[in-house]
């Protein structure tokens, strides 16, 4: 109910800029439902997502570049979407909240011995010695993950060794530090939270992993032509996919990330759409597949474009937006620096957010694919209460805030119109 009066209030704070609009808010709770099995790989549940998004383009009125709303593609991707299962001195670990599997882990199962690393008096020759113990030679090596990072130079070449896993100590809440990878390595690397007992004896595994050689999925695509400069392109992005499920039972909604984005995209795509809003250049509105997976339909994207990528003015992605942070984070091209300008001043001059925080670029969303090609790019996203839980179960339609998402949304079409 709570939520509702949110939407209610945030179409009212819209006025003119979303009258009619609440499908598009409806999208954040609609792409958060179990049907879509958290918009991973798992049942097609990005491929329904897809399927979705399409659909609203098409009752807004946008058209398909081509003959298709898809641009499809695929790419491979490691899954645990079987049995995951782990026990620690007989006692049953919840996997989403005691632990996770690192991305690339392969799986693995049995009873296993703990050999924990002494970081407090660390010595790498001495650990060497003892993993080569007899009693030592079946263990997984629990360490804290910090600490492995640190020393991940000399740690890491456990990974080429017979050695059957690591458990990773991690703060909580438990996240997917990446989604999915697209390899294995040949241990199994399992990360839990600070609650793993320091005194265990034995573990129980038995978590099953599967490669999926070549996942089929799409780039969903609409269009709209510009009234005097169709040549001239503003790209809107935002990813749909996110990290599914953990075995049978959990599920990740990713409400935040990234069906906040998503939103975003049709909200502004419906206003823009309507005939009294024609812009004056070309629009193109792009929701990516395979973000969680290094970026893959946005690189897709860019290795076959639609349209020419020298006619794009300026690309902006929005990437979990739906939190409640006050000021606002952003990455920019390097060719994009004078439409952060623009932001700065149109933001100023209305006090949307108390400030745009400049990040150094990175790999980090679908942007970076384009910033790569030397396009005109921006980066939106909210570091608030909702940042520490993404990547987590926890991201759900409960724990969003939809307060930012006006200013956002204004902050964006006053830049397309002033630009």
């Amino acid at each position: 109910m709570k939520n509702i009066f949110i939407l209610l209030f945030i179409l009212a704070w819209l006025g003119t800029y979303a009258q009619d609009s609440e499908l598009c808010y409806n999208v954040i709770y609609e792409l958060s439902q179990k049907k879509y099995h958290g918009r991973g790989y798992y049942k097609d549940g990005d491929i329904k997502a897809a399927s979705y998004i399409k659909k609203q383009y098409e009752n807004i009125g946008l058209k398909p570049v081509l003959d298709s709303y898809f641009q499809e593609f695929s790419f491979p991707v490691n899954t645990f979407h079987g049995k995951v299962l782990m026990s620690v001195d007989g006692e049953a670990l919840q996997a989403g909240k005691d632990f996770v599997m690192r991305e690339y882990s392969s799986g693995i199962k049995g009873e296993y011995d703990l050999y924990y690393v002494d970081t407090t008096d660390f010595n790498i020759e001495m650990v060497l010695s003892d993993l080569e113990k007899p009693e030592n030679k079946n263990s997984l090596i629990v360490i804290d993950f910090m600490f492995f990072h640190h020393n991940a130079k000399e740690l890491g070449k456990f990974y080429k060794s017979d050695r059957p896993g690591f458990i990773m100590i991690w703060d909580t809440p438990l996240k997917f530090y990446k989604a999915y990878s697209s390899f294995t390595v040949k241990c199994a690397e399992i990360w839990v939270s600070p609650d793993f007992p320091r005194d265990a004896k034995t573990v129980k595994l038995n978590i099953e992993n599967k490669m999926i050689d070549e996942h089929k999925t799409s780039n969903v695509i609409g269009y709209i032509e510009g009234k005097t400069q169709k040549d001239s392109l503003f790209v809107f992005t935002a990813h749909f996919d996110h990290i599914g499920v953990l075995g049978k039972k959990v599920f990740f909604p990713g409400a935040n990330d990234n069906a906040s984005g998503v939103a975003m995209l049709i909200a502004l795509a419906e206003h823009y759409a309507k005939a009294e809003n024609q812009p004056d250049c070309s629009m193109l509105f792009i929701a990516t597949a395979g973000e969680e997976t290094g970026l893959r339909g946005a690189y897709n994207y860019v290795e076959n474009p639609l349209l020419p990528l020298k006619n794009i003015k300026y690309v902006i992605n929005c990437d979990m937006v739906a939190d409640n942070s006050q000021d606002i984070y952003v990455e920019i091209s390097e060719s994009g620096e004078r439409g952060l300008d623009l932001f700065n001043n149109i933001n100023s001059k209305n006090s949307y957010f108390t400030k745009l925080d400049l990040g150094e670029l990175a790999g980090n969303s679908d942007h970076f694919s384009f910033a790569e090609k030397n396009i005109p790019a921006i980066f939106f996203m909210m570091k608030g209460d909702g940042f520490a839980i993404y990547h987590t179960p926890e991201d759900n339609n409960n724990t969003i805030s939809l307060d930012n998402f006006p200013k956002l949304y204004k902050l964006i079409s006053e830049f397309v119109e002033t630009y």
